[in-house]
């Protein structure tokens, strides 16, 4: 099975709109280090799942997603943020919407945090998740 992240655009809106942000900050791309090489942008992980592009001196911000996430994505997406302490907080996300949900607050956190910190970013993310979640 995978996520067709377009699917949930409606609930990816209404994200972005909570903290300020334009339906068009989101954009889906088949690959994300790719479509990072396409323009200048510095990415080495192939297995990206999205990237938030935010300059902080104008406040602008653009987040690139995955147009699917695979099962496999999803599991090492949630490796990583096991791997970062957040075993319990993993736990929560039981199906793939939260998973979603997650991955677009953690980028929506760049720019609302002015942070690349991965942990911050992550605690701050699944602080927010039961807001969106069924």
């Amino acid at each position: 099975m995978a996520l067709t992240v377009a699917d949930h655009r409606e609930l990816l809106i209404r994200i972005l709109d909570d903290y300020g942000l334009a339906p068009d900050t989101l954009e889906l791309v088949p690959d994300v280090r790719e479509w990072c090489h396409e323009h200048g942008i510095d990415e080495n992980s192939p297995f990206r799942q999205a990237k938030c592009l935010c300059r902080y001196v104008d406040n602008a911000c653009h987040i690139v997603m995955l147009e699917v996430l695979t099962d496999d994505a999803i599991a090492s997406g949630k490796s990583a943020m096991e791997s970062r302490g957040f075993m319990s907080e993993v736990a929560t996300l039981d199906t793939d919407t939260k998973y979603l949900v997650h991955l677009l607050l953690h980028e929506v956190a760049c720019h609302v945090l002015n942070s690349t910190d991965q942990e911050r970013r992550d605690k701050w993310a699944f602080e927010r998740v039961s807001k969106y979640s069924i």
